[in-house]
């Protein structure tokens, strides 16, 4: 995702915007800002972790829409995740979560909870920064949002 801050830079100079002008562009005007995007899939990252580790829910943090603020949040983020031991999650998708509005009440089963809301949710908010981009004008595709994929078949990506 730091790649998007990177050509959302790229775009408020070419085009001319102020510096930051596209951290406040919306999808539609219900939805997040693309700055926000950002800022609150760390959060959810986090606390989604944080339910699968049985541990408790971390406040979350709010950060200033600026882009270097915005692309520390992105790298202490990826610093949680790295130190994720495969002890603190073994077993997680055997285990029950309780889930409180304002997206849906009720209990889950960790498998159900893992693939049906947490990596959904996780890339929703790509996919809007992605589109967001899009709609300004950024020269990005399909390649763009699937990153740098690395190949064991030795199949061919083209």
């Amino acid at each position: 995702m730091d790649d998007y801050l990177d050509v959302a830079k790229a775009l408020e100079r070419s085009n001319g915007f102020g510096p930051g002008r596209i951290l406040g562009e919306r999808l539609a005007p219900d939805m997040l800002t693309f700055g926000e995007q950002f800022s609150v899939s760390c959060n959810k990252v986090e606390a989604h972790m944080a339910k699968l580790m049985q541990h408790d829910l971390p406040t979350p943090r709010n950060v200033p829409m600026v882009y270097p603020a915005l692309k520390g949040r992105l790298l202490d983020t990826r610093g949680f995740l790295q130190n994720v031991l495969p002890d603190e999650i073994a077993g997680a998708q055997s285990h029950t979560y309780e889930l409180t509005p304002p997206i849906v009440r009720g209990w889950f089963g960790g498998d159900d909870y893992i693939r049906h809301l947490v990596l959904p949710d996780f890339f929703f908010h790509v996919s809007i920064a992605h589109a967001i981009l899009r709609r300004l004008g950024a020269k990005i595709g399909k390649r763009n949002y699937l990153g740098n994929l690395t190949q064991q078949s030795g199949g061919d990506y083209s």
